[in-house]
């Protein structure tokens, strides 16, 4: 099964996340070719801290122990603010909300997420570049201005509470798409199906 370790980002980041798609998708309607992007929806929006791919059914239990017990660090807050893009704002493949606050311990969470998962998967450290991908360019049109689109939109106080650590089974499926939650609640769409397959807690006090 396919498998990644995520953090949720809260329903005002999906509501917030929703208004800037919308503003995106407005301005780019009135130009000469618009571009065709797939779209991430609100709902399935998360930090991925760790993707593990592809691993056999017999392995999961493993993982699912290692990642049980609570991380030794205390929940915290993360703000997003900003549009940018991969690879570059003149030829985008992919759109994002960047990080101004909190990118830190979101790269101390990762980094224990990976020494927990050492021994089962590939756990070889890699560099968190914590952001939220708002869609995918799949072509890219023409007469879109896309340094002065993302300069424009501003991204109003978007903060999530960083309290618990998820690792998901993601599935491709027709079926509705699932919340990003450990315990996750249908909602309409079609595309990947999320299901939380343990969920831990973030608390100072652990041992």
């Amino acid at each position: 099964m396919r498998l990644f370790v995520a953090v949720d980002v809260g329903d005002a980041v999906r509501a917030e996340a929703a208004r800037v798609i919308q503003a995106i998708s407005d301005r780019i309607a009135a130009v000469r070719t618009p571009p065709k992007i797939t779209w991430v929806k609100p709902a399935a929006l998360h930090v991925t801290l760790r993707f593990i791919g592809e691993v056999d059914d017999a392995a999961v239990p493993s993982l699912c122990e290692r990642l049980a017990p609570p991380f030794a660090l205390a929940p915290f807050a993360v703000e997003w603010r900003g549009l940018g893009a991969f690879p570059s704002a003149r030829q985008p493949r992919a759109l994002w909300l960047g990080v101004v606050a909190g990118g830190a311990s979101l790269g101390a969470l990762a980094a224990e997420v990976t020494r927990r998962l050492v021994g089962t998967v590939d756990a070889q450290p890699r560099p968190l570049l914590p952001h939220l991908t708002l869609g995918r360019i799949k072509m890219a049109g023409a007469g879109v201005d896309w340094p002065k689109i993302l300069l424009a939109i501003e991204v109003r106080g978007a903060r999530s509470a960083v309290d618990r650590v998820t690792l998901y089974r993601s599935e491709l499926s027709q079926r509705p798409r699932h919340k990003l939650r450990a315990a996750p609640g249908g909602v309409e769409g079609r595309g990947p199906h999320y299901t939380g397959l343990v969920s831990a807690p973030l608390t100072a006090n652990s041992q």
